[in-house]
């Protein structure tokens, strides 16, 4: 016989159908958007594999003083490598064609060989005053097909805008610690095209090993061997090697498709606790009805009607309401928002053409656990409802609580208590509306908080730079053992260095790890716990020890990035060092540690730009301004959408209440 309880089911929808559409709505929107993410994500983390091979992309690139002969190409080669012609002129650009420098723009030969371009717009350069420039760029400056631009004092027409496989994020060098697609562009002309402009010519070669490599821990390996011989070779041919960049740590192909991972993790932490919230939610509105249906059900179960029947027609209205939502939002994400989520990473990422790819981790992740969820926790909270007696539910005797009495409440006004009454018996849902509203605000906050943050850190950029100039170095002594000169007497020598964060969720965070000098100017140990020669102890950075919920006393764990090595420290003390993820030791320990000698150190810290070093020594730069070009990318690449996800926290507030 027909379970006549299914026909009140329709019945229930359409009575609330407006509380019942709102929730459909907020719960197709959040799973749209995370699937959404995780197509996208995905389906970019998929071409960006495949491009290595499609693009023939690199497994390093070095640069030579002078260009090589054909004869130190061969020896080279005999090295198990291939290797490329890559050279480039680094000159300036003038987008308006006003005289005026708008930013440096890095002109290549079109690449045939190795590091091909994925061309988005237009067509390739065929002609000498033809140009195809970095599409992101071109976006960021108001550029696209057909318009002219001055490049190194020439005026060129844009007939492509192009994506190139090893740019996938615009990083003027390899050592700078933000990408910038604002004043740092990427263009190939043609050979005559590029003959034609002025400008100092650097002699990069692209290469690619013979020999198949696992993952990246062999291939740093293979890159660590390479190196020193590569140098000898050119160093025999009376020539030598300034820069050599292995694929694995290229900050320009691997800092996009990083990033894909980590927002995959932050929706998908999303969704599980907007699903949580919403069950609750759920639960409470049906454990109402379950008490205003009580003498319904009592009835029903003098019938004969069984918990589970009961039970499963209570539970239906969400499940329904759930299932409906998961396809909607997986149509939604395949959709709409899947490519709202990759115009998000174009604007930040300068990426070849991607094609969508089915997601089975994403209909699991947006369907499977959310209908899970779902169903538990109703389940749970109504079968504690339905545990009672059908004389009970046709007494509506249903409390959980034997004690009849009522809570004794204050000596208050009539309306007062009347209303302190009314709370106290809905406590429960109320404490899940709160539950829901205070999620949600804290993500409006996140939102609204971000851009005023980032103004923050601009103007306190000064408090948060551990000094004015920071010169990591190639080399800190010269032959005899000695310090190089800095110039500057009161420069200060430091020794700077990274590890990762191992394990939990947090896991390969990059730490910055200073070994300081006594008497430190810009590192004051001497109102903390002092550390001994030869320990384990560190000084964790405030940042860090916040982040991470770490404290005195604890042991913690750090690896390196490319090597399964992993060193253990205990931390001596918290040292008020905001806005960076550092841990500080003596020199002396920093050196043991690292495996250095005793009195090097990697770096000078000054309050002024040391004229008097070495530029060849100089491995990397980072002043105020390099932090001050990161604030605005990060303001230019996610500032407009913080404004969309306020509005989106403001509609979840509004349905959630």
């Amino acid at each position: 016989m027909k379970n006549p309880l299914i026909k009140r089911i329709p019945r229930e929808l359409k009575a609330d159908w407006k509380k019942y559409i709102a929730l459909f709505l907020l719960f197709t929107i959040i799973i749209g958007s995370v699937s959404g993410m995780f197509v996208a994500g995905d389906s970019m983390s998929i071409t960006f594999e495949e491009s290595y091979e499609k693009y023939n992309i690199e497994h390093g690139h070095f640069e030579l003083k002078f260009k090589a002969s054909d004869k130190l190409i061969k020896k080279m080669e005999k090295r198990d490598i291939v290797i490329c012609e890559q050279f480039y002129k680094n000159v300036s650009e003038d987008n308006d064609n006003d005289g005026k420098e708008d930013g440096i723009v890095r002109i290549f030969i079109n690449r045939e060989k190795m590091n091909k371009l994925c061309v988005l717009k237009g067509d390739l350069p065929e002609k000498a005053d033809e140009i195809a420039i970095d599409r992101m760029h071109a976006d960021n400056a108001g550029l696209t097909v057909g318009n002219d631009i001055t490049v190194g004092g020439r005026k060129f027409r844009i007939t492509g805008l192009v994506a190139f496989s090893d740019y996938s994020t615009l990083f003027e060098n390899n050592t700078d610690i933000m990408f910038n697609s604002i004043t740092f562009n990427v263009a190939v002309l043609t050979k005559e095209g590029y003959e034609s402009v002025e400008g100092d010519e650097k002699y990069q070669y692209a290469f690619q090993y013979q020999q198949d490599f696992a993952d990246d821990i062999e291939q740093k390996e293979l890159s660590d061997k390479l190196v020193s011989k590569l140098a000898t070779d050119a160093l025999l041919s009376i020539n030598e090697m300034t820069d050599f960049v292995p694929e694995y740590a290229n900050s320009a192909i691997h800092f996009a498709p990083d990033d894909f991972g980590k927002d995959k993790v932050m929706c998908e932490v999303l969704l599980l606790i907007f699903t949580v919230v919403l069950a609750f939610i759920f639960a409470i509105t049906t454990s109402n009805k379950i008490f205003q249906e009580s003498t319904v059900i009592g009835t029903l179960r003098s019938m004969g009607y069984s918990r589970s029947e009961i039970m499963l027609h209570y539970i239906s209205t969400p499940i329904i309401i759930t299932i409906i939502s998961a396809i909607c939002g997986n149509i939604l994400g395949y959709t709409l928002f899947k490519d709202v989520v990759a115009s998000m990473y174009y604007n930040s990422y300068s990426l070849p053409t991607y094609t969508t790819v089915f997601n089975g981790h994403a209909f699991v992740e947006t369907t499977v656990y959310p209908l899970i969820l779902m169903a538990v926790i109703n389940f749970a909270i109504i079968a504690g409802k339905l545990r009672f007696s059908p004389l009970r539910f046709l007494r509506k005797d249903i409390s959980r609580s034997k004690n009849k009495s009522a809570v004794k409440l204050p000596p208050l006004g009539f309306t007062h208590r009347f209303r302190l009454r009314i709370l106290l018996q809905n406590v429960s849902g109320y404490l899940t509306l709160v539950l829901g509203i205070y999620f949600v605000m804290v993500l409006l906050a996140f939102s609204i908080g971000m851009p005023a943050t980032l103004d923050s850190y601009k103007s306190r950029a000064n408090e948060y730079s551990v000094a004015d100039y920071q010169y990591i170095l190639k080399q800190s002594l010269d032959a005899q053992g000695n310090p190089v000169d800095s110039g500057y007497d009161k420069a200060e020598p430091v020794s700077v260095s990274s590890l990762k964060t191992v394990g939990g969720v947090r896991e390969g965070e990059e730490i910055t790890v200073y070994g300081y000098f006594p008497e430190s100017r810009y590192f004051d140990v001497s109102e903390y716990a002092p550390i001994e020669n030869g320990s384990m102890d560190i000084y964790v950075s405030e940042a860090f020890a916040e982040k991470f919920s770490l404290e005195k006393g604890e042991n913690i764990a750090l690896g390196e990035k490319y090597s399964t090595k992993v060193r253990n420290f205990r931390i001596a003390d918290i040292y008020d060092l905001p806005g960076t993820l550092a841990i500080l030791m003596p020199n002396d320990n920093f050196n043991e540690i690292f495996g250095f000698s005793k009195g090097s150190f990697t770096a000078y810290l000054s309050d002024k730009e040391l004229t008097g070093l070495d530029k060849k020594n100089i491995l990397m730069t980072v002043t105020v301004q390099d932090t001050m070009k990161m604030i605005d990318q990060l303001d230019h690449s996610m500032g407009d959408y913080m404004d969309y996800f306020s509005v989106a926290c403001m509609v979840i507030v509004l349905k959630i209440s």
